[in-house]
């Protein structure tokens, strides 16, 4: 946030415009949120206004408190799913049934529902995104799958370790994951 505290106001070749901090509500998906609205007022018209960036800031802080109530990744962490799993926005899209540019556009700041929000949670754990990953195999080569699979396993694998849960155990050996992919 770089807002200047006091600008040129755009209504008078004198006036100052200065910042402003209200707490205001706005209605997002049916819900109303309330948070930290920031624009400018003239000190002598005392019309109120907003920049480009003020607008993102003021949405963003909504969907900020979206994402937090409905549990949605946000773009940082979709980017990090992705990388996590190497693979191209395009390739997860795909993955996942979404639109060709969807994951990347949810990634670059688009808020997603709230059903695709949760699918987006669920693909981080690696045992999750394999189903997705099988799911999709046939629009894959053989050699995709196969790297993809041993990448998600290794995951498994790593978790497994971490947190001594017998359930990624069981995941890990069960009938549709062994003999796809190498130990």
């Amino acid at each position: 946030m770089n807002n200047k505290l006091v600008i040129n106001s755009p209504f008078s070749e004198t006036a100052k415009a200065r910042l402003q901090h209200l707490t205001e509500t706005m209605d997002f998906r049916g819900e109303t949120y309330t948070y930290e609205h920031i624009n400018y007022r003239c000190d002598e018209t005392g019309l109120e206004f907003t920049t480009d960036e003020m607008d993102f800031e003021n949405l963003e802080r909504v969907y900020v408190q979206y994402r937090a109530k409905h549990d949605i990744p946000s773009p940082k962490e979709l980017t990090e799913t992705r990388k996590f799993y190497g693979l191209s926005a395009a390739k997860m899209s795909e993955i996942l049934g979404l639109g060709t540019n969807q994951y990347r556009l949810y990634e670059e700041g688009q808020m997603p529902s709230e059903a695709i929000g949760k699918m987006l949670r669920s693909i981080q754990t690696p045992a999750v995104f394999l189903g997705y990953v099988e799911g999709c195999k046939n629009q894959m080569s053989e050699e995709e799958y196969s790297k993809l699979c041993q990448k998600i396993q290794k995951h498994l694998i790593l978790d497994l370790k971490k947190s001594n849960n017998i359930s990624w155990f069981r995941e890990l050996f069960s009938p549709r994951v062994i003999g796809k992919v190498a130990l």
